[in-house]
């Protein structure tokens, strides 16, 4: 066994592994990479994880580099669960510590998965209203600031936090939360890593407000919540965690604020023709208050009829048209029936407005099944998440749409179109072979044009998900180069010793990142979120 791990074996509760086998499970995640860690280990509790980080930042004080990857469910599309030297993974760290129903609050270890949390919380008519697939932690969807739909408004997992506690790259722990005024003065003070980072990040803050301050709420790369660790209520760290793909520290318990649960929900499926009435559609969707919007392109249901998956709503439906999804999401089922008279009052007559029912349950049901199908389907090529959620502004978005058909056709890729609406984030999964020289040419070109494309149409690539490994590299020539040293500011300020996750953001170096691309792959089925 490496020396390393038997020497952290040796002063941990967890268990520390060397074996190649196991290094091989956590090599790749769900991104086009691969990474061999050195070690992994999985801790059971925050003394661990503080021993771990506390002995990999006295390595670094000696020049011998062991950074530190912080690993949830393996989920990521970026590469951001990778790393060469230490992987701590915390799937031991599943505890749900209590459940406050009367004041909606819920305790949580960060390696919980979402899954987890929701049984959990139905049993109290309560839930967590975050995007996410069931095999996402907690920690894994803070890492990323997992999109979500705070009642009738659209957010982040940010707009959940209570409270968290971190361990910090000098192995101490911190509690962040929102702080009142006194409380902050008293932070400030001390000589400990805990405080500096409270004067540094405020100083910093000062010396650039203007361009904090227009952070935009829509790009999840870089450090976005440092917008909002300053506001009329006083100093809060907790969101610039948020995004920060384990950077800044180890989230290791959280406390959230939950919602009660909606009545079953009510959807309505639309199908219109093009990208213009897909546009108009969603607009008068949004005005009327429906909610978790999303669509689906006709193309999706072409393919997955070729392996036995049909969709009733598409029957008649045009080659380059769209399925919208939407929820009249209220208590009231007055207010949700008055939203539907509206809503057929207001559309053409030309368009099915197709409300759910007893009768077509299943076919609601099967839409999900089909797009897991779609992706999942490799009996030519591969739907790989390469780059998932981009934001598009409302007003580019049928052109966009258009020119995304045009591109497909442009480079003879099979590619559907599908997102979420409220956040204004579309995703593409072309088809492709990685394995040979032409299917990875083929994959690059795509990338570049469709980026071109993201970037002319007034959007980024970050709509719903922060860079990682992988986008960092590919979007370098699109980065603004003001905020980009505010964000490596940000990281030297939590993470001196550059042992956390280095090598993701702003420090990417594209030929390593190259030299991991994997020409299989094979991580099991590819989830939704």
């Amino acid at each position: 066994m490496n020396r390393i791990a038997v020497y952290l074996n040796q002063h941990v509760d967890g268990v520390v592994y060397s074996a190649p086998t196991i290094l091989a499970d956590y090599a790749t995640d769900r991104s086009i990479l691969r990474y061999y860690p050195r070690i992994m280990a999985q801790p059971i509790n925050t003394t661990d994880v503080r021993r771990l980080v506390k002995f990999s930042n006295q390595l670094a004080s000696k020049n011998i580099p062991l950074p530190i990857t912080v690993r949830g469910g393996g989920n990521s599309k970026t590469g951001s669960d990778l790393g060469s030297g230490l992987v701590i993974s915390m799937a031991r760290m599943n505890r749900i510590q209590e459940i406050d129903p009367r004041q909606r609050l819920i305790r949580v270890q960060a390696g919980v998965t979402l899954g987890e949390l929701r049984k959990a919380l139905m049993l109290q008519g309560l839930d967590l209203p975050v995007r996410g697939n069931a095999s996402e932690t907690i920690g894994g969807l803070i890492s990323r600031n997992a999109i979500a739909s705070n009642n009738t408004e659209p957010g982040t997992i940010a707009d959940f936090i209570n409270a968290m506690e971190v361990v910090l790259s000098d192995g101490s722990v911190a509690e962040f939360s929102q702080l009142s005024k006194s409380g902050f003065k008293h932070k400030l003070k001390g000589d400990t890593l805990e405080a500096q980072i409270y004067r540094s990040i405020n100083d910093l803050i000062q010396r650039n407000g203007a361009r904090v301050e227009e952070i935009s709420h829509t790009d999840h790369s870089g450090y976005m919540g440092l917008r909002l660790v300053r506001s009329k209520r006083g100093f809060n760290l907790a969101p610039i965690f948020c995004g920060a793909e384990g950077t800044l520290g180890v989230v290791t318990e959280v406390i959230l604020r939950v919602e009660p649960v909606f009545e079953t929900p009510d959807y309505v499926a639309i199908p219109v023709d093009n990208a213009k009435s897909f546009v108009a559609v969603t607009k008068l969707l949004q005005q009327l208050k429906f909610t978790d919007i999303v669509f689906y392109d006709t193309e999706l249901y072409n393919e997955t009829s070729n392996i036995g998956k049909t969709s009733h709503f598409f029957r008649k439906a045009s080659n380059d048209g769209y399925l919208i999804l939407a929820n009249a999401k209220d208590d009231s089922r007055g207010r949700r029936r008055r939203k539907f008279r509206k809503l057929q009052k207001k559309l053409p007559n030309t368009l099915r407005v197709i409300r759910a029912n007893v009768d077509n349950e299943s076919d609601f049901a099967a839409l999900r099944e089909n797009l897991l199908a779609y992706l999942n389907d490799s009996s030519q090529s591969f739907h790989l998440p390469l780059i998932d959620n981009a934001f598009i502004p409302t007003d580019s978005q049928a052109d966009f749409l258009d020119k995304v058909t045009a591109l497909a056709k442009e480079l003879n890729v099979k590619l559907a179109v599908f997102g979420a609406v409220e956040h204004h984030v579309f995703t593409v999964r072309p088809s492709y072979t990685p394995s040979t020289t032409e299917g990875r040419k083929v994959m690059i070109e795509f990338m570049r044009k469709y980026l071109d494309l993201v970037y002319a149409s007034g959007g980024h690539a970050f709509g719903a998900a922060p860079e990682g490994r992988f986008l960092a590299m590919l979007t370098q020539r699109y980065r603004e180069t003001e905020l980009a040293q505010i964000y490596g500011q940000v990281k030297q300020i939590f993470d001196p010793s550059d042992i956390l996750n280095p090598g993701i953001k702003h420090e990417i170096d594209p030929r390593l990142t190259l030299r991991h691309f994997r020409t299989d792959y094979n991580s099991g089925v590819l989830p939704i979120e």
